[in-house]
C-alpha cells in the first residue's frame, strides 16, 4: 500500500475554524444540508438557494447560518472537510429541524410567491441533505 501526502504545510485557520472542527470532530454526525429550489416539469432545473447550512435552532437567523455556511465552506476548501451530499441512508431526525426551521418557511413563501408569476418554473423548494466529515488533515488539525 502507498501512501502519497498532496501538501506537507498545515493549512492557517482561524480560531472560528478550529472552534467548528472540534465540534463537528465531537459530535456522532454532523447534519447539513441544501436549500434548493426545483421544478416538478424540468427535473434537471435546480437552483441552490443556501449552501452548507448547519442548523442548531429553527428559529436561527439567516445571517448566522450564513457565516456558519461560509465556515464549512473555507474548511472544505481547505480541505479539513468534505461536504457530502450523495447519501445512500441518513438519520432522519437529524434533518426534522431543517423542514421545520424559519429560513426553510422562507423558502417554501418565495416558492409561493414565484407560483404566481407567469412561466415561474421552480415550483417547490427542497431539503438536499448530507454531512460535514473530517479529513485526515482536519483530524490532525483539531488533535
Amino acid at each position: 500500500m502507498s501512501v502519497v501526502v498532496k501538501n506537507t504545510v498545515s493549512p492557517q485557520i482561524t480560531e472560528e475554524e478550529k472552534a467548528l472542527l472540534t465540534q463537528i470532530k465531537n459530535e456522532r454526525r454532523y447534519p447539513i444540508c441544501r436549500f434548493e429550489l426545483r421544478s416538478s416539469k424540468e427535473e434537471d432545473l435546480v437552483s441552490t438557494a443556501l449552501d452548507a447550512v448547519h442548523l442548531t435552532d429553527e428559529h436561527e437567523t439567516m445571517e448566522s447560518v450564513k457565516a456558519r455556511a461560509t465556515l464549512l465552506k473555507s474548511l472544505e476548501q481547505k480541505e479539513l472537510i468534505v461536504l457530502c451530499y450523495n447519501l445512500k441512508t441518513f438519520v432522519k431526525g437529524d434533518y426534522q429541524l431543517y423542514h421545520h426551521s424559519d429560513i426553510y418557511h422562507q423558502l417554501e413563501e418565495l416558492v409561493k410567491e414565484g407560483g404566481k408569476r407567469e412561466g415561474y418554473l421552480f415550483d417547490y423548494s427542497f431539503v438536499k441533505k448530507g454531512l460535514a466529515v473530517l479529513t485526515i488533515k482536519g483530524k490532525y488539525a483539531v488533535r
